[in-house]
């Protein structure tokens, strides 16, 4: 005893740190049973995780934390007896429900391994900033028009109005959401499910999609309670995207580190005063593509896919002319630089002036073969019912079998052949994944995605608690993307003082997943090498999304390679 008191009086103040028993702020579990399927159970858990009290007036779903669990029904219900547990972030605009399928599919490829894991898809806390009220009335209603007219057309809802959606300036919270904001919940969420410090460490598989991978890598790197974020991770999987706090390795040379950190930190300063004093816009907006109309657009388009498969779509007719929406439509669907550029006044028209069915309007929005920005593609079968031309805006994609610039030209509008209609009499329908065999322009292996799977979730509203089950976020962070470029530029302090270890994941397991028709590991390989131990994998025919979107069972027979890949990893650790 003596012994231990004289130990004890003569460590540092701070290091015993990394010794004591940290307790989180969570607290008022709950947790809904949304579904039971082939085994395996789906629940939303949420905590009361306040925001500081200096932030400014939010929803009071501001003020709690949640994630999508997955879990087999043979299983035991306690997260901490689970054999591993996954916990992904989401990527960029993404809501929880967008990882429904890989959740899903990995605990069921896992649980036939004889493994009984869970997947958790965090919910960023900016999520509970989405208006569904539509999609809640709709869904009850059965009839999209309703969200549709909601949120467009000033229809009320049991005599509330839509007041229109959030600019920037009505959106100071934001700035309480950025990087540390963010890993800081996942942290929290992990400490309050699973308190016992040793067994995070053996359980947790720490993950992310797309922007979900970046943000992992710098939760790997955070300090929290004295301890870095891989200390509460046995292994790190990313699925299409790297996990690293500093890609270019500025931290292992003192000198560009003080340089950087000086440099950039001080930017970040700047930038970070222009956020709070209101001067830099805190969402993307009313960006074409990637504003909130637009992903507004996708959601509703997926709400009456669900509700009305094979019904004549009516929905683009009921949407405003607004340079948002038009310039989107524009520039996701136009054949030709001419019919883009004129806004199809070359003849071509615009897609308004064709017929389709719903689940038909949902694919050309979405799917390989016709969206013409490549990260938001997926592969979910084909255009039928009437003739198409190829498409060459913004690019053909035979160009990107061209050598050495071919796969950079895969960025702009990805890998496939496009088409679009040509015949506005028809009544365009939709193939699905499964169901595409003799299509010209496409293939089998190409479709790995069940586009049903993702109307379903596009149409989710509000899940329990009311808490935002979106598909896609309606305000995302831009905070979020401008934390992460402080920290790759170098900035250690301010905003980015947590961020003081480097390197930490990659001494872990490390697993690796490509999407095989993605452009993100061609441009990412060449600057930042997967760890030399990883076991790096690609997953044939996907594009970026379907590493969390591919339907349970493919066009070969056999189980979505994502998550049956990712449970194969986990059952070596």
């Amino acid at each position: 005893m003596t012994t231990a008191v004289i130990v004890a009086a003569l460590l540092p103040v701070g290091g015993a740190a990394a010794d004591s028993f940290p307790i989180s702020a969570a607290a008022d579990r709950q947790e809904n049973v949304l579904s039971t399927r082939d085994g395996i159970v789906t629940s939303y858990v949420s905590l009361a995780l306040p925001l500081p009290t200096d932030a400014p007036p939010h929803p009071a779903s501001c003020d709690r934390v949640g994630f999508l669990r997955y879990r087999t029904v043979d299983g035991p219900a306690a997260s901490a007896d689970a054999d591993h547990v996954v916990i992904q972030q989401p990527g960029m605009f993404g809501g929880a429900i967008g990882s429904d399928n890989v959740g899903f599919n990995t605990v069921h490829s896992a649980r036939a391994m004889g493994q009984h894991i869970e997947f958790w898809a965090l919910a960023r806390r900016s999520s509970c900033l989405d208006e569904n009220t539509g999609f809640d009335y709709a869904l009850q209603t059965h009839n999209y028009l309703d969200a549709v007219d909601y949120y467009f057309n000033h229809l009320p809802i049991a005599g509330q109005t839509f007041p229109g959606f959030k600019s920037s300036a009505d959106l100071p919270v934001l700035d309480f959401m950025g990087m540390a904001r963010v890993v800081r919940d996942e942290y929290e969420i992990m400490l309050h499910e699973i308190p016992d410090q040793d067994a995070r460490q053996r359980k947790f598989v720490c993950t992310g999609i797309s922007l979900g991978g970046l943000v992992t890598g710098f939760f790997s790197d955070w300090d929290f309670d004295g301890r870095s974020g891989a200390d509460q991770c046995a292994a790190f999987a990313s699925q299409d995207s790297l996990i690293s706090s500093d890609p270019v390795a500025i931290q292992n040379t003192p000198l560009l580190h003080d340089i950087t950190n000086a440099v950039v930190g001080t930017a970040d300063s700047v930038v970070q005063a222009g956020f709070r004093a209101g001067i830099l816009p805190r969402i993307f907006g009313p960006t074409p593509v990637l504003g909130t109309e637009a992903f507004m657009l996708m959601r509703l388009a997926g709400l009456a896919a669900y509700l009305d498969p094979d019904g004549a779509s009516q929905l683009l007719a009921h949407l405003p002319h607004d340079f948002s929406i038009d310039a989107t439509l524009a520039y996701l669907l136009a054949p030709t630089w001419t019919a883009f550029a004129t806004n199809g006044a070359d003849g071509w028209g615009t897609i308004r002036d064709y017929r389709f069915t719903n689940t038909a309007l949902l694919g050309v929005l979405i799917d390989n073969n016709s969206n013409n920005f490549q990260l938001l593609q997926q592969g979910v079968g084909a255009l039928s019912g009437g003739p198409v031309q190829t498409k060459s805006f913004p690019n053909p994609g035979e160009l990107t079998q061209l050598p050495l610039f071919g796969n950079f030209l895969r960025f702009s509008a990805g890998p496939q052949q496009r088409v679009a209609p040509t015949d506005r009499t028809a009544l365009y329908t939709w193939r699905n994944y499964d169901d595409v065999r003799g299509i010209p322009f496409t293939s089998p292996n190409h479709e790995v995605g069940d586009i049903r799977d993702t109307a379903r979730q596009l149409a989710t509203g509000s899940l329990a608690d009311g808490a935002s089950g979106a598909g896609w976020e309606t305000y995302f962070p831009m905070r979020l993307v401008i934390d992460i470029g402080a920290g790759y530029g170098g900035a250690r302090g301010g905003e980015m003082a947590g961020l003081r270890y480097h390197g930490m994941s990659r001494p872990k397991p490390n697993f690796v997943a490509w999407a095989g028709d993605s452009a993100v590991q061609f441009a990412t390989n060449v600057f930042y090498p997967a760890p030399a131990a990883a076991q790096v994998v690609s997953l044939p025919g996907y594009n970026h999304i379907d590493t969390i979107s591919a339907a349970a069972t493919q066009n070969d027979g056999q189980p979505d390679y994502s998550g049956e890949l990712l449970a194969r990893f986990i059952k070596t650790l």
